[in-house]
């Protein structure tokens, strides 16, 4: 019986009979199980290998022992219990016995053809009947046997859900995992991802300038951690285990994080809760006592009984450390910055001001000076750098308008207060204001002085020095010119000779009274030079450094008047391209 709704059992034709319907049915012989044609006196020699032949009973004969004798026949001495007597006074054996008639013995039918049985069935027999039994790795009636097929069972052979049976031989079969997951078959679990290196991801999450650390890997755990109760090992059920791994900033782990952590060499012959409500324990090195030799995830399974008391496997997520590389500052993340003028080669918005640097090195000397002490990573300054759209109507800057930008000061926004006063490169002295256009109750004066009050990106950290971004360029004050006095006549010059000469007396005894002076309250060079060694030990990045500022009353603006409060809306919207100031080309 076949298709959707069949058993699978065979419905056999008339004739035949067993199993396979390999057999004759009772009354049929030969192996096409024709029917015998014997009356109810006789007995048909049937079956596969009979002959289909009648034995007649005593007083009937014929081929069908159809024919009644008119006399019964007489033997003596008599026939066997087992025979019958004929004419003649002869005996026959009656079928399933063999001698002369007078004495009859049970035939060995197992020993003829093996009874009829299969060649994978033990044959045993009790007076003239045979029974076949098949051998135990085997399946039948005795007649038929066939291999038997563990994978045709309802346990489908002991595998995993998760695996296929396939038959290898009698009673033999083997499991094997489907795609995704891996195991010995009996027990198949999902394949885990195998770890990766968040490093190596795309895109990278550190800059390119920097070192990245992946904390999973540098703790060989994956963020995997045992946790057991506080009272003993095994003190944890289910919901336990969730809080105290919550109580630790961690989750349960799952199997594929339990199993990632495995693979990064996390061993441990202890059963913890997973995720999933399983048991489990991470094994990388086969031992008889952790895991029965078993190498990867040793899994009790889901269990039923929540409150079954086990370890706990957490998982809680580390981080990856980004730390730039020597010779750059930054967070590693988003910003690793070289030197000054690698800032200034690497921003699109300053290429303009750095342009002009490099024209003013490739044309003179002592620009070939300034930008050598830009590059000094030695020493650390502060520039500050207009933005190319403060540079209107093909603005050029010459080499002390350049100059002036840089200060070998190192100064931060957090060091400034109302009228801060640093020296540029150039000589001519910077006054930071940093309190807004809208504050008139402050207005220093501080003759050849250049304020500084358009920043609009404070603290642009660089290796050597430190970056503020200016709305617009600084300008130079222009230098004083000389005047030439006209002649004199002799007369004059004569006067002026004598006026010269006593001068000159009056100074040399003001040298000599300031001698006394000096002696008197012992100021010398040493303290100068006290605080020159002072100056070597400052670290510009040091918590609570500041350079030394001057307050001066009334510094002279320079080409600009006081621009806006930095990041204000209106400076915004003239220079709208602030806001990508840092963009690297």
């Amino acid at each position: 019986m076949d298709g959707m709704s069949g058993s699978g059992k065979c419905r056999c034709r008339s004739g035949f009979a067993g199993t396979a319907c390999e057999l004759c049915a009772p009354g049929a012989f030969g192996p096409h199980c024709q029917a015998c044609r014997c009356t109810s006196h006789g007995h048909c020699d049937e079956g596969l290998g009979g002959s289909g032949s009648c034995f007649c009973d005593e007083g009937w004969t014929g081929p069908r022992c159809e024919v009644q004798l008119e006399l019964q026949a007489v033997c003596a001495p008599p026939c066997a219990p087992q025979a019958v007597c004929r004419a003649g006074n002869s005996c026959e054996c009656s079928l399933g016995y063999e001698g002369d008639g007078r004495m009859c013995t049970v035939a060995d039918l197992c020993q003829d053809g093996h009874g009829g049985c299969s060649e994978h069935a033990n044959c045993s027999q009790v007076g003239t009947v045979v029974t076949c039994t098949c051998l135990p790795d085997y399946e039948g009636d005795g007649w038929s046997c066939r291999a038997r097929n563990p994978c045709e069972d309802s346990h489908r052979g002991g595998c995993s859900e998760h695996a296929d049976c396939l038959s290898t031989g009698p009673n033999t079969r083997r499991c094997v995992c489907h795609a995704g997951y891996v195991g010995d078959g009996l027990q198949c679990l999902e394949e885990p991802e195998p770890p990766v290196d968040r490093c190596l991801g795309q895109p990278p999450p550190c800059h390119m300038d920097a070192v990245c650390t992946d904390l999973h890997f540098q703790e060989k755990r994956a963020g995997v951690f045992h946790l057991q109760a506080t009272s003993s090992s095994y003190g944890l059920n289910f919901s336990e285990a969730e809080a105290a791994c919550g109580a630790q900033g961690a989750v349960l782990a799952s199997l594929a994080q339990l199993s990632a952590a495995q693979q990064l060499g996390f061993h441990l012959c202890l059963v913890g809760w997973l995720a999933n409500g399983s048991a489990a324990h991470p094994v990388v090195f086969p031992a008889a006592d952790c895991g029965d030799g078993q190498v990867g995830i040793v899994s009790l399974g889901t269990r039923k009984n929540l409150s079954e008391r086990w370890d706990a496997y957490c998982y809680r997520v580390q981080d990856v450390v980004c730390r730039c590389r020597d010779g750059f500052v930054g967070d590693g993340t988003s910003t690793c910055n070289g030197k000054l003028l690698d800032v200034l080669a690497a921003t699109t918005n300053f290429s303009t001001f750095y342009g002009m640097l490099l024209g003013y090195a490739n044309a003179t000397p002592r620009g070939l000076d300034f930008l050598d002490f830009l590059d000094d990573e030695l020493t650390y300054k502060t520039l500050f750098v207009p933005v190319n759209e403060g540079f209107v109507d093909n603005m050029t800057l010459g080499g002390p308008d350049l100059e002036l930008h840089a200060s070998n000061t190192t100064f931060l926004r957090t060091n400034i207060s109302q009228g801060t006063l640093l020296p540029s490169h150039s000589g001519v002295s910077l006054v930071i204001n940093d309190v807004g256009t809208g504050n008139s109750s402050w207005a220093p004066v501080a003759p050849g002085a250049v304020v500084v009050s358009h920043v609009i990106v404070w603290d642009i950290m660089a290796f050597n020095g430190i970056i503020h971004a200016l709305a617009s360029p600084l300008l130079a004050p222009p230098q004083p010119r000389a005047v030439v006095a006209p002649e004199a006549p002799s007369v004059a010059a004569g006067v002026g000779a004598v006026v010269a000469a006593g001068t000159l007396l009056g100074l040399v005894a003001g040298a000599i009274y300031l001698r006394s002076r000096a002696k008197a309250t012992g100021f010398g060079f040493s303290a100068f030079q006290a605080e020159d060694d002072a100056d070597d030990d400052f670290s510009p990045w040091q918590e609570g450094t500041s350079p030394t500022l001057v307050s001066v009353p009334n510094p002279v603006f320079g080409s600009h008047d006081t621009f806006c409060e930095p990041f204000d809306d209106s400076l915004l919207e003239d220079f709208p391209d602030t806001q990508r100031i840092l963009a690297v080309k």
